[in-house]
């Protein structure tokens, strides 16, 4: 790692989609831009045949649209992408909806964005062609597509208009419409690309609905030429990642974490746990005296991920710190970065040769972070136009403040401390960050995820343990001993609770707190 940051990287500044097109059909006119699978069959989609069915699509759209709210909902597919760039493209406003919706929730969120027509895939919701509103097929894509070389788009590029809706999906189950411009998207994809670099291939696996699926996932790589593998359904994603041979994957924590217990649970299946932990150590060592051979040592672990992967950006949750070391140990650097959907959606982001653990890195470029009574609050380009609502756009002025606790150290790294609305307030003022509890226990053997809360004015635990440890009683109350020895008595966790099933979670696989204290757990306290 370097020890200072370095200049930017440099490349043309954009603010509308149309732009977005014309600069990756000339500037990559070679390169495969998508590939996915239809049925056993791989497609691969260079630039300018991309841009083309883009194009042809918008003309269809503008035909028989106009400034129309248009919802998207399926799984992740090219067609959904077209559609989602042609819907912009034609002066419409692209709405993409939550692909776990259910009829109840897709109605609500539809009603609410004022969605003229959803365009949806029926293999993944059935139920839709049954619901009393007007609905397209998304597997009608490429039919639409020819159609649209008859006309001409006549919808002028705006870069300040109301483009897209975002739905937020924040850890309370609430959604706000988020509004968002060309110019807001733009901005955000040329601040993020400014301080990161990917290279190679990439598979895309995080959903499209979300903005950091969408815009950092797969709009960033296109502004690179980087070829994006479209995965439809996580069935795919470990023989994808051998397909392809990523070099940079864009992940969530609960995917990180995940593929680290897979690693140590292959290796004990296979009795090479201690081979493992001998190679860890060996490459810990060599590293420390000026060699690097962390991917030749760990070469076996890395073919899990295809072979190339050098890259994971994780956003949208907190990652410990353990994860990235240990990551680094076999060669895959893993970048935290930060955003939220009503900043298009990224805010900040570790660098490829400067970061720092712990951190969300540093901010974007043109984006304007400072701490605000410490809440993390931003000015740029990128943030929002405004929420959405009965029909109008409520205006977003000054900085906007994210809800997030945080600080900001001498070298410009970001460091978020807590949520300002999960903050437990306890009878005699004292503030207590459930994030900082959490953090801890997860360091803690046979700790797979866990939720701090407080309940008749005392700071409780709720885990759910590893496999090996559903039920142990005694075990996790020797836990909560053993963290509470150092912990002032103001701080000192009163119970721990198991719980046998894992938590309910967004599509972010972010754990939604309002539903911890409505379900109903067997056997919960002790």
């Amino acid at each position: 790692m370097l020890k200072k940051n370095y200049p930017y990287y440099k490349h043309k500044k954009l603010k509308t989609f149309s732009e977005f097109l014309d600069l990756i059909v000339k500037k990559y006119a070679k390169n495969v831009a998508f590939s996915f699978h239809e049925g056993e069959e791989l497609v691969k989609k260079t630039y300018p045949e991309f841009v083309a069915d883009v194009k042809n699509l918008a003309n269809f759209f503008n035909k028989n649209y106009s400034g129309k709210h248009l919802a998207i909902c399926g799984e992740n597919s090219y067609n959904w992408l077209v559609t989602f760039m042609a819907i912009v493209l034609s002066g419409n406003v692209a709405v993409p909806i939550d692909r776990d919706a259910d009829e109840k929730l897709l109605m609500t969120l539809l009603k609410s964005a004022d969605c003229d027509t959803l365009f949806y895939s029926e293999k993944y919701l059935p139920f839709a062609k049954d619901i009393k509103f007007k609905t397209q097929k998304l597997e009608d894509t490429p039919r639409k597509i020819k159609l649209g070389q008859k006309y001409h788009n006549t919808a002028k590029p705006d870069a300040e208009r109301m483009a897209v809706i975002f739905f937020t999906s924040g850890t309370t189950g609430a959604h706000k419409c988020v509004a968002l411009s060309e110019k807001n998207i733009m901005a955000d994809i040329y601040g993020a690309s400014s301080i990161y670099q990917p290279g190679g291939a990439t598979v895309s696996i995080l959903p499209f609905h979300h903005s950091f699926g969408l815009v950092t996932a797969i709009m960033m790589p296109t502004y690179y030429g980087c070829e994006t593998y479209i995965c439809s359904s996580l069935k795919r994603f470990t023989d994808a990642m051998k397909l392809v041979k990523p070099e940079t994957v864009f992940l969530v924590p609960a995917f990180v974490e995940a593929f680290y217990r897979q690693i140590w649970r292959k290796a004990r299946a296979s009795h090479k746990e201690k081979a493992l932990k001998m190679i860890l150590a060996i490459s810990r060592n060599l590293k420390h005296v000026g060699l690097d051979v962390r991917r030749v040592v760990a070469k076996s672990v890395l073919q899990e991920f295809g072979g190339e992967l050098r890259h994971v950006i994780s956003g949208g949750a907190y990652l410990d710190p353990i994860y990235v070391k240990w990551f680094r140990t076999i060669g895959i650097d893993i970048l935290n970065g930060y955003g939220i959907t009503e900043c298009s959606p990224v805010l900040s982001v570790n660098r490829n040769k400067y970061y720092k653990d712990g951190s969300v890195g540093v901010p974007c470029r043109g984006v304007d972070v400072k701490i605000i009574d410490g809440e993390i609050c931003a000015k740029g380009d990128n943030v929002m136009l405004g929420y959405y609502e009965n029909g109008k756009i409520k205006p977003q002025e000054g900085y906007f403040h994210t809800g997030d606790l945080g600080r900001i150290n001498r070298d410009g790294f970001i460091f978020i401390t807590g949520r300002i609305k999960n903050t437990i307030i306890l009878s005699n003022g004292e503030n207590v960050s459930p994030e900082t509890i959490e953090s801890d226990f997860m360091k803690f053997k046979g700790v797979r995820e866990v939720v701090a809360y407080s309940k008749n004015d005392e700071i409780c635990v709720m885990i759910f343990p590893e496999e090996d440890r559903i039920g142990d009683k005694i075990y996790f109350e020797s836990l909560r001993r053993r963290y509470n020895y150092s912990r002032p008595r103001n701080r000192k966790v009163a119970r721990v609770s198991l719980r046998t099933t894992e938590f309910i979670k967004n599509s972010s696989q972010k754990i939604i707190r309002s539903k911890i204290m409505e379900e109903n757990y067997e056997g919960r306290s002790y």
